[in-house]
């Protein structure tokens, strides 16, 4: 789970060295780094999904003080931290009256960095959900997800599908810490093409005072995105994992990723049944044959025994699935007794051959494995169906983006509006002007019809102006003969050129057309 914190200091070196340690700690999100009073006081009005303002007390032009006061009457959700060159008592007695959550050195380390805002930063989430009833994050010291994968037995793919999960809710855009509690057979560093020389083992030790320096040392960030832990070389050192460790392991993992993925492999030990017991999701794959089947109700009485997991709160996913299997996904629901899902991997042996063999899980190009790992992944939890705002932290706050960026578009459009307006009347009065010169056309061509038979000059005017409709008429006048300036074989029309409104305002300048006479023999 991630925290937005926005940086409020002027020192242009002390906000670099905040930011170069702040980019350390992978659940701690900049926001921003404001130089004055002022633009945090902005900042803080253009962005409502911030979770931590940090404030140094050399910001001006408004005390540092005044302004941790002013953001805690504007924005009471809202922790604030100070930055104090020297954080004495009386500093910090003064920073907790004006409202303040708490008080760091202006040069703290990264421990005092990461624990100071993450306490604030689940405040924050604490006292937002009292602010705002629409708040969907997590529940405070929870974190993200925890999914565990076990196998019925060996050979089952519970690896194969714990990486690919990984990778389809890395390219969603989560955050993901990938465990291997396989820890007497696991074999990630084999599907990743992974050479790390940390493990599991080396947090047990640590396991009480874990912190992002201890955690980043000891995870492999693979390429693809996704962070990885590692089972230990010799499988005799996975008993030195106890459930204790494993608890305050998979905890601290969980409050900084928004999904955690724990292979558990098919053998149960201490550690792997602690990561079962604490996960929020627990899925146990099987193929369809009778041994797994029957190992997987083996499996699930066991935990049942231990009073790991119950039988109803886990689901099987059928691998290696196919239409010409004796077993289908119905019989095996039958066979199983237990929550089936209804994605099934199929059986894409030569498309995984490769990748397996070269430690490439990305080079996998079957169409089939590729949507059904993606379907899985929303079926489990690992990734949010489309359309639907994540509960994540970073879910919570692109939920409000999603509400903020549409107003904003709102916003523009009636912007837009006057001009829009302005292209539709100059369309419109495009158009009028085209209608009036076809209705002068028409009559001037029926006045020179008229004309060529030899009508007298005032039916000749008379046929013309029958010719022109309203409102057309209300301006219009034919000239045909020696008057009205015109002299000669021909009729002309003039029509007046109404402005938007057909018989209500007129152009000063009119249209005119007109058509020569041809006399009849």
């Amino acid at each position: 789970m991630s925290y937005l914190l926005l940086l409020g200091v002027a020192d242009h070196a002390l906000a670099n060295s905040l930011r170069a340690q702040l980019s350390e700690l992978p659940d701690i999100q900049i926001g921003g780094v404001e130089r004055s009073s002022g633009d945090v006081v902005g900042a803080l009005a253009d962005e409502d999904a911030v979770d931590v303002v940090m404030v140094h007390e050399d910001l001006g032009p408004l005390p540092a003080l005044e302004l941790v006061r002013d953001i805690a009457l504007r924005y009471p959700h809202i922790a604030v931290i100070l930055l104090a060159g020297d954080p004495t008592p009386q500093t910090f007695t003064a920073a907790m009256e004006a409202g303040a959550r708490g008080v760091l050195p202006a040069q703290p380390s990264l421990d005092e960095l990461q624990t100071r805002i993450v306490t604030a930063g689940e405040w924050s989430r604490s006292m937002r959900r009292h602010f705002d009833a629409s708040f969907a994050g997590p529940l405070p010291g929870r974190g993200g997800t925890l999914i565990a994968l076990a196998g019925a037995k060996g050979g089952t793919g519970t690896t194969m599908l714990a990486v690919h999960l990984a990778l389809a809710a890395t390219a969603a855009r989560r955050t993901v810490c990938l465990v291997d509690m396989d820890l007497q057979g696991g074999d990630l560093p084999s599907y990743l093409d992974v050479t790390h020389r940390r493990t599991v083992v080396d947090l047990v030790d640590v396991a009480d005072d874990l912190n992002p320096t201890v955690l980043a040392d000891t995870l492999f960030v693979h390429p693809a995105g996704p962070h990885v832990l590692l089972a230990p070389a010799e499988g005799e050192r996975g008993e030195d994992v106890t459930a204790r460790a494993t608890r305050q392991i998979l905890g601290s993992l969980r409050s900084r990723y928004d999904v955690v993925i724990a292979d558990c492999g098919s053998h149960v030990s201490e550690g792997s049944a602690m990561a079962v017991e604490m996960a929020d999701r627990v899925v146990m794959t099987v193929t369809p044959d009778l041994p797994a089947l029957r190992a997987a109700k083996r499996l699930g009485k066991l935990w049942t025994r231990l009073q790991v997991r119950k039988e109803d709160d886990l689901v099987v996913v059928l691998t290696r699935h196919s239409r010409h299997n004796e077993i289908q996904p119905d019989f095996a629901r039958k066979i199983l007794g237990l929550p089936l899902l209804r994605t099934t991997v199929p059986a894409a042996f030569r498309a995984l051959e490769g990748s397996v063999n070269t430690g490439t899980p990305l080079s996998v190009a079957d169409e089939g494995f590729r949507r059904a790992i993606g379907q899985l992944a929303v079926e489990i939890g690992a990734v949010t169906p489309p359309g639907v705002a994540p509960a994540a932290t970073a879910g919570g706050r692109r939920g409000r983006r999603v509400r903020g960026e549409s107003g904003q578009a709102s916003v523009e459009t009636l912007s837009l509006a006057p001009w829009l307006l302005l292209i539709l009347v100059f369309v419109w009065q495009v158009v009028l002007i085209g209608m009036g010169a076809v209705v002068a056309a028409h009559a001037a061509n029926e006045g020179a019809s008229r004309a060529a038979v030899g009508d007298p000059p005032a039916e000749v005017t008379e046929a013309a102006l029958a010719r022109i409709p309203a409102p057309w008429n209300d301006r219009a006048s034919v000239h045909y003969g020696c008057g009205g300036g015109v002299c000669g074989d021909r009729v002309v029309v003039e029509i007046g050129v109404p402005v938007v409104l057909p018989g209500v305002v007129y152009a000063p300048w009119p249209i005119e057309t007109e058509a020569k006479v041809v006399h009849e023999l």
